[in-house]
């Protein structure tokens, strides 16, 4: 028996059930997306809160650890303040006293006593040297002109530098006077005194030249030698403790460290900071 032709209407229906079929199959798949799309959008909001609460901890963190460092730098310019006067005061007026008193001595020993006489000859030159020995120290660590003027301690520092490293020291050019305040006198000072430690240490230089300017909002300390030139490499690496806490204590003071490197030709360490911190 022939097989009879299949009716359009059955055609249609078998289409209509295949399409029904890929529909379902689709939706099936389609909601198998879109749930994996809420699980990873889901992680991913996670994931962005919380880099989003560290990044925030970082900044925290930073902050308080800059401030802590602050507080340091505070306190330890304060105790190196309180220690030189005490030193200064204290010792030094014992050691005047005693000088007076081996004076005395000296005074009222006969002169057939020349043994004794040489002794305490021997014991006033010996009070001497302790004396500029205490007046050194304590000036190392705080220098009193520091309070006074930071141009002329810039300058002392730097004869006190050419005298004892041979390296020929010139302050080219400064005003007769700055308006910054203590603090950021101080600042400047003691990171005028690491870039000599540098240049002493590293720069292989025979000469600096030093100059100091002041505008309307900033101070510039500007400190270039003669020596082997520092490398990107040594401004970049972790390891330069110095550079890095030039950089920290200008940033506490709201200024900046900069450091140009001219291979054979010497280093230029350039200083900037705010003569207020709202600058």
């Amino acid at each position: 028996m022939e097989q009879l032709p299949q009716t359009p209407d059955k055609n249609l229906a078998d289409q209509h059930q295949t399409s029904q079929a890929l529909i379902a199959e689709l939706e099936v798949r389609l909601t198998q997306l879109a749930s994996q799309l809420l699980a990873a959008n889901a992680s991913l909001e996670r994931e962005i809160t919380d880099r989003l609460s560290k990044e925030d901890e970082f900044r925290r963190s930073t902050a308080q650890l800059r401030e802590l460092s602050a507080r340091l730098q505070s306190v330890r310019e304060e105790e190196r303040t309180h220690v030189a006067r005490e030193i200064h005061d204290e010792l030094g007026q014992a050691l005047t006293g005693l000088k007076m008193d081996v004076a005395w001595l000296q005074k009222h020993l006969d002169q057939p006593q020349s043994a004794l006489l040489e002794k305490t000859q021997a014991m006033s030159d010996l009070i001497d040297i302790i004396v500029q020995a205490v007046r050194r120290i304590a000036t190392e660590l705080r220098p009193g002109i520091l309070d006074i003027s930071l141009v002329a301690t810039i300058e002392w520092q730097l004869q006190e530098f050419e005298t004892r490293s041979g390296i020929e020291g010139k302050l080219i050019s400064a005003p007769e006077e700055t308006t910054l305040d203590v603090d950021g006198a101080t600042t400047v000072f003691r990171i005028f005194q690491e870039i000599l430690t540098n240049v002493a240490r590293h720069a292989q230089a025979t000469q600096i030249e030093v100059s100091v300017e002041e505008s309307a909002t900033f101070l510039t300390l500007r400190v270039q030698d003669n020596g082997r030139g520092i490398t990107e490499g040594e401004i970049q690496s972790p390891k330069s403790i110095g550079l890095l806490g030039m950089r920290e204590r200008a940033r506490l003071q709201g200024g900046e460290v900069q450091f140009q490197e001219t291979p054979d030709q010497g280093t230029i360490v350039t200083v900037r900071v705010p003569l207020s911190m709202n600058s």
